[in-house]
């Protein structure tokens, strides 16, 4: 994932709570770099439940536009 693409996903989930249009794989990146939380029990879900971790929230907070 691009870096615009990380952030729009972060922007997504912290709007929505939802991972929505996300494929598995860039959904297990966010995972892997610890940026997100999916809910337990909703890992195989298309669209999982997921919250922003502290430092998905630092990230987003810090390439939001003013």
């Amino acid at each position: 994932m691009k870096h615009d693409e990380v952030v729009a996903a972060l922007k997504i989930i912290a709007d929505k709570g939802l991972a929505i249009n996300l494929s598995k794989d860039d959904l297990q990146s966010l995972i892997s770099y610890k940026l997100i939380e999916v809910a337990k029990g909703e890992e195989n879900e298309r669209s999982p439940a997921s919250t922003l971790t502290k430092k998905g929230k630092v990230m987003l907070k810090a390439n939001s536009k003013a």
